[in-house]
């Protein structure tokens, strides 16, 4: 998974001999647990896809981040099994080299993704890829920043990264205004640790904007925070922070800031999903120490409404590695990824 090897990038790998520091505050056990059918719909490696960084599901298309080694973003037709058209093919040919990552489909009729080496957040227009066109738009983002995770809303961007004036960028296209909003989850183990630091530990993360733009909720992969927030005209504002686990790390300040994760950690959020009134949070609770590469995928699925309350937990048999809500069809659907790469539909 590409937000995995982002956080390795930048943090280094995980530690042996880490010492417990398993800390636990909001609880899973609020809702009963439901059982989901699931329906398995194709096989999308017929079209030629080898892995999936993460997918957007509008009606009969699907659009797939499959990271550079693989062709960069491509799109398929359920309706014509083997016809793919790959993004990039135009005028700007380099760009299918480009290091993306913080896949997204706001309205469903666009999709970004985050060039996180050059700063730039790369918006295409779904019709276009069906198309084997190239209407790409890059929005450059604020120079002097480590951007990671972007959304782009209007004329406006959302994003996350490891900023020292706070942990969500609002950056306005028509003026470039930039301004930051709110800290970053703090860490009990680790009282008084600096705003830098807690960005490292908060680093890779999933970033959902609800459909009418007014909310976002931003979720860590390898914790269970889960920030929910509103945006307004010109602020951002925490409605509620979920902590169902923090990070199990070993933390340096000294000389420089240092963030390891222990093999024990127990990762948390793989996707999330929104629609108007629901947050889908894909969640794996898994360690790598106990499940090695099946700490990235899940049976398990969090719903919460938009105040972060946990409304529903749903479990279900196939193990996925993302979700997508089509709003044409109002439904959630998933990816697995093991001998094929299996687009699941969930029966909610």
């Amino acid at each position: 998974m590409y937000k995995r090897q982002v956080l390795y990038c930048l943090l280094g790998s995980l530690s042996l001999g880490c010492a417990d520091h398993r800390i636990e505050e909001d609880n899973l056990n609020a809702v009963k647990d439901e059982r989901v059918i699931t329906t398995r719909l194709a096989d999308i490696s017929q079209w030629g896809i080898q892995k999936v960084n993460g997918f957007a599901k509008q009606g009969s298309r699907v659009v797939v981040e499959t990271g550079v080694e693989y062709g960069g973003i491509k799109t398929i037709d359920l309706n014509h099994p083997g016809a793919m058209d790959p993004m990039g093919r135009g005028e700007s040919s380099n760009d299918r080299f480009r290091s993306l990552s913080s896949f997204n489909s706001f309205d469903g009729e666009t999709v970004t993704a985050l060039d996180f080496r050059k700063g730039e957040l790369v918006v295409n227009a779904v019709s276009f890829l069906a198309r084997s066109g190239n209407s790409e738009t890059v929005i450059k983002l604020p120079s002097g920043e480590q951007h990671l995770i972007a959304a782009r809303v209007g004329d406006r961007v959302i994003a996350t990264g490891l900023y020292d004036e706070g942990r969500y960028l609002l950056y306005s296209l028509p003026d470039q205004s930039a301004r930051y909003f709110l800290s970053y989850p703090d860490h009990p183990g680790y009282p008084g640790l600096r705003e830098k630091t807690k960005a490292m530990l908060y680093a890779s993360n999933v970033l959902r904007v609800r459909p009418d733009g007014g909310a976002f909720v931003c979720a860590d992969m390898y914790s269970g925070v889960i920030d929910f927030c509103r945006v307004t005209a010109d602020s951002i504002e925490r409605v509620r922070l979920v902590r169902l686990h923090y990070p199990e790390v070993e933390v340096s300040e000294t000389p420089s800031p240092r963030v390891v994760y222990c093999q024990g950690n127990r990762f948390g959020f793989l996707d999330v999903a929104v629609t108007e009134d629901k947050v889908y949070a894909l969640y794996s609770g898994k360690t790598y120490k106990m499940d090695r590469g099946r700490a990235f995928e899940s049976n398990c699925l969090l719903v919460y409404d938009w105040a972060g309350n946990l409304i529903r937990t749903l479990y279900f048999g196939d193990a996925l590695t993302g979700i997508s809500y089509d709003r044409k069809e109002g439904a959630l659907y998933g990816i697995t990824q093991g001998l094929e790469i299996g687009l699941i539909k969930l029966n909610l």
